[in-house]
């Protein structure tokens, strides 16, 4: 299977000739005859016979690399085309293409994959050469599986089907909203598996399965749809068992709410008479993350303690103006909180403290080791530009704190909120809301 298998960049294609037609009548004789080669090297099972059959590619392709330089064809395409080796075993490519690796020019029948799940933020590089690909689904703060989407139905055949899972965030994110659109209008989606808050794998990452045929949606094209609980044992099982139907114009781009009409009916009412949240005047915020919350987070005692070591009174109002009293999200109950008495020592890196004018709250925090070091060791915090003794987070948003604020938990099963009063702060275990009303 040499000539069937292909290690490269599927995002990325080739830049083509723009002016002239790729249908010059030498050039489809050397790709058909490229072509031919490959079948023939498929077949044969004898080391010699296939020796001469890579040799005679690579003539081939010396002949193409000539002939799309007559073509005017940008160098660098040229040299990939050319210099692309497909019987390699350690071949490698930074770019894809169907129709030069393969002789596949109308598409695939079928694409399926799990696309590599890799934030936004670790792509910063690729962005541009991203953008310049002309991606409809592009968007600036869309994660790497964004793109694969387009990218399959790009490769597909008409009719053909895409089987892709991957994380459903774009289901819902303000960074899916292209994607949705894109789906929702040259699609024919046939199936989702909504798993919501069940781990199909055993990272954290929420995942969706989609099915799609390359086809626009007929009018009242309807499709199949389940949305898993998170604590059943035997998913399989419970999708064939639980599948519910969709029409397909009901998907919204500004979200996908996968329900009965019944639902769906009720949403809407909501969204008529209702102000969305993002036409209010307010903020919406993560709480903080420490990194380490058994150096952070004290008790009264502890808080008393680290005051009464102060040598000076300005110390002592310095230090106690950095510490907070805090709320986690097992605090947080509907309608209301319960302070348990705790404390967030507030060094946010945002605040640009040197410790040294805290020696007592210093002295606390040594007492943890090297365990507070943001270097990434074993032990240790993951790896920051932040110093030792510095929440893990840079918090810039601290001032919000001081607000008052509307408070949920994060990490439940149902989700309840509370109004909590101004100078509390709040973990990461819960967001807040905070605003002028």
């Amino acid at each position: 299977l040499e000539t069937k298998f292909v290690c490269a960049n599927t995002l990325i294609g080739l830049e083509k000739q723009k002016q002239l037609s790729l249908s010059d009548s030498v050039l489809e004789s050397l790709k058909e005859e490229l072509k031919e080669v490959y079948k023939r090297f498929f077949r044969v099972k004898n080391r010699e016979e296939k020796k001469k059959l890579e040799e005679k590619a690579k003539k081939k392709r010396q002949e193409i690399k000539d002939t799309l330089k007559k073509l005017g064809f940008p160098n660098e395409t040229i040299e990939k085309i050319a210099n692309f080796n497909i019987f390699s075993q350690t071949e490698k490519a930074d770019w894809f293409d169907p129709e030069w690796m393969f002789g596949v020019e109308d598409g695939f029948d079928i694409v399926i994959g799990n696309p590599p799940y890799v934030r936004q933020e670790k792509i910063k590089t690729l962005k541009p050469v991203l953008k310049n690909q002309g991606y409809n689904t592009f968007v600036s703060t869309a994660d790497l599986y964004v793109y694969f989407y387009e990218k399959g139905y790009q490769l597909l055949k008409e009719k053909g089907v895409l089987s892709f899972i991957t994380s459903n965030k774009w289901m819902r994110a303000k960074y899916g909203e292209n994607l949705r659109k894109f789906l929702k209008e040259k699609t024919s989606i046939i199936e989702i598996v909504d798993f919501g808050g069940y781990q199909v794998f055993s990272q954290t990452v929420d995942t969706c399965i989609v099915i799609f045929r390359k086809e626009k949606p007929p009018k009242d094209w309807t499709f199949k749809y389940c949305t898993t609980p998170s604590d059943i044992e035997n998913p399989i099982g419970y999708i064939k068992e639980n599948w519910q139907e969709m029409k397909q114009e009901k998907l919204s781009d500004n979200a996908w709410t996968l329900a009965e009409d019944k639902v769906l009916a009720l949403k809407e009412k909501i969204e008529k008479i209702g102000k969305p949240l993002k036409d209010w005047d307010v903020k919406i915020y993560y709480g903080i993350k420490t990194g380490f919350n058994e150096a952070f987070i004290i008790d009264t005692e502890t808080r008393d303690r680290i005051l009464a070591n102060c040598k000076t009174e300005e110390e002592r109002k310095r230090t106690e103006e950095i510490i907070k009293p805090v709320l986690r999200g097992r605090d947080i109950e509907r309608w209301r909180y319960e302070w348990a008495g705790l404390w967030l020592i507030g060094t946010f890196p945002a605040l640009n403290l040197n410790i040294d004018d805290y020696p007592a709250l210093k002295e606390y925090l040594k007492s943890f080791g090297e365990r507070l070091n943001q270097d990434g060791k074993p032990g240790h915090r993951k790896k920051t530009n932040n110093k030792w003794f510095e929440t893990q987070d840079n918090i810039a948003y601290y001032p919000e704190f001081e607000k008052e604020k509307i408070v949920w938990n994060r990490i439940t099963e149902e989700i309840v909120f509370s109004y909590v009063y101004a100078n509390y702060y709040v973990l990461d275990s819960t967001f807040m809301i905070t605003g002028k009303n």
